[in-house]
């Protein structure tokens, strides 16, 4: 009734169920299947692997780069621009900002130092440093105190400056660069800006962009956990490479003293501005362009940007076309009705300044006759006319790089109302900018041919060798070489005689044309507003300058040949003052005025007695000169042929005897001119006041020494 205990349960045999002993069956299917699955994954990893060795190996070769390796862009310098005598105007320079972190500063082993070697003081290194670039004292202990965590110093350093400190521990140092622009301020107008990020705005920074801003590098730096970005010699780094020089024709005195001369003028006339153009009108350089507005410097270089209507300077292209087709002559009478003429398709009559009856064409130019001018126009078509102005550049870029340039305005002939025909003729329906005045006048300058402009002389590489040189370059040939050279003399003989007086020098001929326009605005012209402008040539016989000028509104007498005569007049003599103002002096010499001698004037008996007695009290005063050596006869072989006869001696006539010519008033120079002029020689000497031993007026053979007795500060001009 008791079944067993456990233990002998424990112990007891166990009886296997039914079939336990028989093997087990797998599944073929299933193990095909896992099979299948372990090789399709092994062939996956396979796959992969040589997609990533391989097939994308440069991809991921380039991702692992990324991630050690930072590519840095390296900008180059932006080329310099400068003049046509290589004074630089603008340049691009690599500055450094200094920043301090005190608390990171620490002594140091100098590089390559031994462990003996005591360990440099950098403190005491940095202030000495800072003191060498001239640092206040309050900022050097600013940036040596630890209470401060980061100082900033406010100026910027040239690279060399800093080249001790810049390996110092706490030293940190950013590189900036910096577009310096040391032009005059009419000047960068021409030359354009660029932004924060070396981006051009306008000029010829715009214009150059491709040729100034060169071509960028890069460097590779590796990553490094405790010692930041540093350079490996493995990794390779392509340096860049600066922009190029651009060398500019505008001559920076000649640039200068226009835009003194063109304050001055508006100072003198109250005009509200002006411009001013000098250009060589044998290959087209701009030397000069200034341009003010409201008593300022204008912002766009106006002389290229800004057309206007400018009035008589524009009578000698039509009479000069005239001239070619043979259709006028520069002698031929032209009836100007005493000053006041109805012409057709006008509603109002043509007057001039000078009231004449008649006139021939040279003085229809000499005096700027309106109605002369205008019944010329009248025998050329629509077209003829239009054609005309159109060949000499009118209504049309010239070519010059500067990306605001205007193209002014010349209406087609089909737009023409009843009275376009006479007033163009004269200046006005017709805008035009004062740098294509000047190309205009430099046609006739240099004997017909209109030139293209150039604003750019050269360009240089970084190495040095030049990429570009500007050359003569003819658009088109407007006149004929003997037209040009009467046109000339017409022009010369109104600044001699004519409406262009003011623009006279006493050493040089002159050649010009004035112009003075009433000025509009929105297409009405205002009460008492002009535009006086002189267009000038020097000089006349062979120019090496043409010269516009304009005057805004100009106060008080208003007229061009008057106003803006007298501003190229001041032009030119600065510029015959000036070293380096790109005048040919040679050439110059050749054309030079004859200075009169101005005649001595009679002194009376008294007057000659006391400048005798004067001369005889300092004459007794003087040691007697030392007798010239006579150089001693050198032995020489004598033949005679014989009978021989003695020849009569060769009597030497004595020069005519003069008076000594009065030097009262002159200076040295044309004190000693006038003595030459007179026959003698000349010896100067110092003295208290202007006379010559002998007195004036004395008696004395041609070729006698007069000696000239000048006050020291005249003998030591």
């Amino acid at each position: 009734m008791f079944g067993p205990s456990n233990r002998e349960a424990a112990n007891a045999p166990r009886v296997a169920p039914e079939g336990a002993n028989a093997p087990a069956t797998v599944s073929r299917g299933r193990s095909m299947l896992v099979h299948a699955g372990l090789v399709v994954f092994a062939v996956a990893i396979l796959a992969r692997a040589v997609q990533l060795q391989i097939v994308e190996h440069e991809t991921w070769l380039r991702v692992a780069d990324r991630q050690q390796v930072d590519q840095q862009t390296v900008k180059p310098l932006r080329g310099a621009i400068t003049d046509a005598t290589g004074i630089v105007l603008v340049e691009s320079r690599e500055q450094v900002k200094l920043s301090i972190a005190p608390r990171e500063i620490r002594d140091v082993r100098r590089k390559n130092a031994k462990r003996s070697e005591p360990l440099v003081k950098t403190r005491a290194v940095l202030r000495s440093g800072l003191r060498a670039l001239s640092v206040p004292e309050a900022q050097i202990r600013k940036a040596l105190d630890t209470n401060q965590k980061w100082v900033s110093l406010p100026k910027l350093y040239l690279p060399s400056d800093i080249e001790r400190l810049a390996g110092l521990p706490g030293v940190h140092v950013e590189r900036v660069r910096r577009r310096i622009n040391s032009a005059s301020e009419n000047l960068r107008g021409v030359l354009g800006a660029v932004d924060a990020d070396e981006a051009p705005v306008g000029g010829i920074e715009l214009e150059l962009d491709p040729v100034l801003r060169g071509q960028a590098g890069s460097r590779a730096l590796v990553k490094d956990p405790k010692a930041g970005y540093v350079e490996s010699p493995e990794l390779s780094s392509v340096d860049a490479l600066p922009g190029h020089t651009v060398t500019l024709t505008v001559n920076q005195a000649l640039q200068e003293i226009a835009e003194n001369e063109l304050k001055m003028a508006l100072v003198r006339t109250g005009g509200t501005g002006g411009d001013v153009v000098i250009l060589d009108p044998r290959d087209g350089s701009v030397l000069a362009l200034a341009g003010v507005r409201d008593g300022k410097p204008a912002s766009t270089s106006t002389p290229m940007a800004l057309a206007y209507e400018p009035g008589s300077v524009m009578k000698p292209f039509l009479v000069s076309r005239l001239f070619d087709m043979g259709k006028a002559t520069p002698n031929e009478i032209i009836n100007t009705e005493n000053g006041s003429a109805m012409l057709p398709g006008r509603r109002r009559a043509l007057t001039d300044e000078h009231k004449a009856a008649q006139m021939p064409v040279r003085d229809v130019i000499r005096f700027s006759s309106n109605i002369g001018t205008a019944k010329l126009a009248l025998r050329l078509t629509p077209r003829e006319e239009f054609e005309a102005m159109r060949d000499f550049g009118f209504g049309s870029l010239t070519g010059v790089p500067y990306p605001a340039e205007s193209k002014g305005s010349l209406p087609l002939p089909a737009r023409w109302s009843g009275t376009t025909q006479t007033a163009v003729s004269i200046g006005y329906e017709v805008l035009a900018t004062p740098l294509q005045i000047a190309l205009a006048y430099a046609a006739i300058a240099n004997g017909g041919e209109l030139l293209q402009p150039a604003l750019v002389k050269e360009v240089r590489d970084a190495q040095g060798a030049t990429v570009y040189r500007h050359t003569r370059r003819v658009v088109r040939r407007v006149l004929t070489p003997q037209t040009a050279t009467v046109m000339r003399g017409m022009l010369a003989s109104v600044v001699d005689s004519g409406t262009g007086a003011a623009a006279e020098l006493a050493t040089y001929d002159v050649a010009g044309k004035s112009g003075t326009a009433r000025r509009s605005e929105s297409g009405r012209y205002l009460d008492g507003k002009y535009n006086a402008t002189f267009a000038g040539m020097f000089p006349a016989q062979a120019p090496q300058y043409v010269l516009v000028a304009r005057i805004i509104d100009p106060k008080g007498t208003y007229y061009g040949g008057i106003v803006s005569g007298s501003l190229v007049n001041g032009i030119l003599q600065a510029a015959l003052a000036t070293k380096n103002s790109a005048l040919d002096r040679n050439a110059l010499a050749e054309v030079a005025k004859a200075m009169p001698v101005p005649v001595a004037k009679p002194k009376s008996d008294k007057a000659l007695a006391l400048a005798a007695r004067d001369s005889a009290r300092r004459d007794s005063l003087l040691a007697p000169p030392p007798p010239k050596a006579e150089p001693t006869p050198a032995a020489a072989r004598v033949v005679l042929a014989l009978p021989f006869t003695a020849q009569k001696a060769v009597v030497r006539e004595v020069g005519e005897a003069r008076p000594v010519p009065s030097v009262f008033g002159l200076d040295v120079r044309q004190a000693t001119r006038t003595l030459y002029a007179a026959g003698f020689q000349v010896s100067i000497a110092r003295g208290s006041d202007v006379r010559t031993r002998p007195a004036a007026g004395t008696m004395l053979r041609v070729g006698s020494t007069v000696q000239l007795e000048m006050p020291r500060m005249e003998t030591a001009r």
